[in-house]
């Protein structure tokens, strides 16, 4: 670490310790942090090719977070959070709700034991057609492709322009380009797409030594457990920019239809994926959500929730992965900085 990193650590830490950020968000309006988490993993680093080290956490730096908002925040459901949006429930300032996307079976074999522990609540949303299948996800196989890749150029098939990725930020953007073009597609066409870049660098598709998404007897399990189980779409597309409603209709409506008969039981929570590009919904997708069915709606932008906000448009944290990170940006979400 740079002195001018371990300096600015510091300081964090001095004004957390202070409790000046604690006094100062009591101040305020009661408001819940959401926070946004994907994948828990013992060896975070096995994942980087294919999950991603950017939102994948260590599990010991996962249970040092459960145990910090267990001890010093308080934890609450999906369910609270709506009738706390409503007006029908009052909740403790420094309300915390937690979250998983994508639906990876670590979800339930290593962060559900540590919820449990600690009593925290927590959502889970399911990426429908990945549930109970061996497949890795279409942007696991992407971010593998061009981590593994041993060409030093890539022509993309779609746009034809010529990256020269031997240069690691080149290459970062290409990657980029990548998941910009399969984010609005779905379904068989997104994995089309997927197999034409896969063979542009010539990569295998990934091999997977260990299933990566959770089977349905996991989900049912974490719904008779008293968790929430949610929909994140059937195939994982930027429902902002896919080529027609109709499509993002159907990533709506049938992943949600799809988890409901699993589990047994209603969904009324979603979550808009968001891969890539900009923006992840649309006034046309919140209005599908609605007629849906969905009473809340997650997305990844930044902030806060208060009384008043629209349901279908929640924002959230995306969890910082260095511990010392994790409560100064919640401490920041309560004042209103995120």
């Amino acid at each position: 670490m740079s002195l001018i990193a371990a300096t600015k650590d510091s300081i964090k830490k001095f004004i957390l310790d202070s409790g000046v950020m604690r006094f100062a968000s009591h101040l305020m309006s009661s408001s819940i942090a959401i926070l946004a988490y994907h994948s828990i993993q013992d060896r975070p680093e096995h994942y980087v090719n294919s999950i991603g080290s950017g939102i994948t956490h260590e599990k010991s730096v996962f249970e040092g977070h459960m145990e910090l908002i267990a001890r010093k925040y308080n934890p609450v459901s999906l369910d609270e959070v709506l009738l706390f949006l409503h007006g029908e429930k009052k909740l403790p300032k420094k309300s915390v709700a937690v979250t998983f996307d994508d639906g990876y079976c670590d979800n339930s074999e290593i962060a559900e034991p540590i919820l449990r522990r600690f009593g925290i609540p927590a959502t889970f949303y399911l990426t429908a057609n990945l549930i109970g299948t061996s497949e890795a996800p279409w942007f696991c196989r992407l971010r593998h492709a061009f981590a593994i890749t041993k060409n030093s150029e890539w022509l993309d098939p779609v746009r034809g322009r010529k990256w020269k990725i031997s240069n690691p930020e080149i290459r970062n953007a290409a990657e980029l380009a990548a998941f910009e073009i399969c984010s609005s597609m779905s379904g068989d066409v997104c994995k089309a797409a997927v197999q034409t870049i896969e063979k542009s660098l010539d990569v295998a598709s990934l091999s997977l030594e260990k299933v990566l998404m959770m089977n349905w007897d996991q989900a049912r399990r974490l719904h008779d457990e008293g968790y929430i189980v949610g929909s994140h779409t059937l195939t994982h597309p930027n429902l902002a920019h896919v080529s027609e409603e109709r499509i993002a209709r159907s990533e709506l409506i049938e992943s949600k239809m799809r988890i409901e008969k699993e589990i047994g039981a209603p969904v009324k929570h979603f979550s808009y994926p968001h891969p890539a590009l900009n923006p992840q919904w649309t006034r046309g997708t919140i209005q599908i959500t609605r007629e849906a069915g969905y009473q809340t709606a997650v997305t990844t932008t930044d902030g806060r929730v208060r009384v008043g906000d629209n349901s279908l448009l929640l924002p959230r944290l995306i969890v910082p992965r260095l511990p010392n990170e994790f409560q100064w940006a919640l401490e920041n979400a309560f004042l209103g900085w995120s």
